[in-house]
């Protein structure tokens, strides 16, 4: 369906058009409290969520009403970039999870087995050739602590089993438990070098969210622009709908004029002129609503389909009025939310957490390295006699072995340091210069950032008062315009103008309610606009973003 004829002639929809821009004439009706805004809070969820059906909306034959807190709601709900940034944002919050992984128990486990022939080398081998099995299982695990200190337990199980006639135990078995503990002492040394990466990602995560908050400002101001933007296209075709009702109507009286012989016939070309000017601007009015409608469309993610053959009619009152901004509050709320300015506040936190990191890795390595163990040993106590036959077996096991260590009986312990020291470690101390350039670059970002939100703010705060300005002249303008075309048709009623005469000041009237709808959606704009330079659009359109 053609735009065209989405925005078609139809009673509702002029109705629409009149309420749309009710607010800019004097003494104007209303919107109906039924089409109000509610100011209910919207609260925004930072999690993926379903969308938004198109069965929410509030359809109405060929028409869709929506008013400005609908739209936003819908956007927050269906934006396709706020949902990507919720991706993003979820990402980040497991990117913690992901960083405190470090302090999880790691269990390692081994199992092997092996046989080995070898021929004797001498006669203490205790055969010709000698063949050895060997069968370990070992249990361990080691665990970081917060100071860098890993502790590491080991417990191996051994089965031996030879043809040497000299061994004693025939298959012998093996036990023991080994601890160890390693601590940095320097390089590496404390939980802010352990949990770097933690806070690295928590401070990531943070970015995420401002840039997730950024994005549903962004989304917002789009969505209300875009909002205010179709207001004015309605009222702008209101506006050429009724200088084409003027011209028709002063054509129709040329005519009568011409009929009776009172007015020359060349009026009458004048007046098809004008009508044919002003059909022509109402063609490019609606092309403007059409515009205006699909971009709305786009910014609330509504699939093309039998949605877009509808017309949307805004039913939320405009202007709305805003109180004189204090400059100095202005610029000290915008410092404080402006959400890129938390992100690059969070970035400079970022760059002195690498800066106190990599400051580590120019020390020297002194690791406190300390083990304990215990052992023990069981299996068939083999009897020979002197020929090297076996006279007996005394039989025995692995529970020989666990019992002298849980006894303790063969304790065996260590302790040292260990010290590395890098020849003139160029790669750690350009390390270290490189995140001391970033972190005051980051700074001084940071500054240049404030300065900008304080000069864009200085601008909303002016761009506010002119259009508040401009607002009120207009006013001015389209009563003077009005009183204009009733003077100027009593002067031609009495024969004192002309029809040429009537045309320009319906142009000048035009041109006025033009003006006065421009006015109109830039005053709300720049409504908007203030609100998103001091960081309070979130609050202004009752949004709350949840954790």
């Amino acid at each position: 369906m053609t735009t065209q004829m989405r925005v078609k002639n139809r009673p509702r929809a002029l109705a629409a058009l009149f309420l749309a821009g009710a607010a800019i004439l004097p003494g104007a009706a209303t919107v109906p409290a039924a089409a109000q805004d509610s100011g209910a809070p919207i609260t925004v969820e930072t999690k993926v969520n379903p969308e938004i059906g198109i069965a929410e909306l509030r359809v109405q034959g060929d028409e869709i009403h929506l008013t400005l807190e609908e739209a936003v709601s819908l956007a927050l709900s269906r934006n396709l970039n706020l949902r990507t940034q919720r991706y993003a944002r979820e990402q980040a919050r497991l990117g913690i999870q992901e960083a405190t992984g470090i302090y999880d128990f790691n269990l390692l486990s081994s199992i092997s087995t092996s046989k080995v022939e070898n021929p004797a080398a001498s006669n203490l081998d205790g055969a010709d050739v000698q063949n050895q099995k060997r069968s370990i299982l070992t249990v361990g695990g080691s665990q970081l602590f917060p100071t860098g200190g890993v502790v590491g337990v080991s417990i191996p199980n051994g089965r031996f089993e030879t043809n040497s006639q000299f061994s004693l135990l025939n298959p012998s078995f093996d036990s023991g438990l080994d601890l160890s503990y390693t601590q940095p002492l320097l390089r590496g040394f404390g939980r802010g070098a352990t949990e770097y990466g933690i806070e690295v990602a928590k401070v990531s995560s943070d970015i995420s969210q401002q840039q997730f908050v950024f994005e549903v400002i962004s989304t917002i101001q789009n969505v209300e622009n875009s909002y205010w933007n179709l207001v004015a296209a309605r009222y702008a075709l209101t506006v050429a709908e009724e200088s084409l009702k003027l011209a028709e109507e002063l054509h129709a009286n040329n005519k009568v004029r011409v009929d009776v012989g009172t007015l020359a016939p060349l009026e009458l070309v004048q007046s098809e002129a004008q009508i044919a000017t002003r059909q022509e601007a109402i063609i490019r009015a609606r092309g403007v609503v059409g515009d205006a409608e699909d971009l709305l469309f786009f910014y609330l993610n509504i699939d093309q389909g039998e949605a877009w053959s509808k017309a949307i009619v805004p039913d939320t009152e405009a202007p709305i009025e805003h109180p004189p901004a204090d400059l100095n509050a202005s610029i000290a709320t915008a410092l404080a939310s402006r959400p890129e300015l938390l992100t690059q506040q969070l970035r400079v936190q970022s760059a002195t957490l690498d800066q106190t990191f990599l400051a580590q890795d120019t020390k020297p390595r002194l690791d406190l390295k300390a083990t304990y163990g215990l052992s023990g040993l069981g299996g068939d106590v083999v009897i020979r006699n002197p020929d090297g036959s076996v006279a007996s077996t005394i039989p025995g096991g692995w529970s020989d072995a666990f019992d002298q260590v849980t006894g303790f009986d063969f304790p065996g312990w260590s302790v040292g340091l260990e010290l590395g020291i890098p020849i003139q470690n160029r790669s750690a101390k350009a390390r270290k210069l490189m995140a001391d350039l970033a972190l005051e670059a980051s700074k001084d970002t940071a500054k240049q950032l404030e300065l900008r939100v304080t000069t864009e703010v200085r601008a909303a705060v002016r761009g506010l008062e002119t259009s508040r300005e401009q607002l009120e002249s207009a006013k001015v303008s389209t009563r003077l315009a009005e009183k204009n075309l009733d003077a100027e048709r009593k002067k031609y009623d009495n024969g004192l103008s002309t029809a040429y005469q009537i045309l320009q000041v319906q142009d000048d009237l035009t041109a006025a309610r033009y003006r006065q709808v421009a006015a109109v959606t830039g005053y709300r704009k720049s409504i908007v606009e203030y609100n998103r330079a001091t960081g309070s659009l979130l609050a202004s359109s009752h949004v709350t973003i949840a954790e």
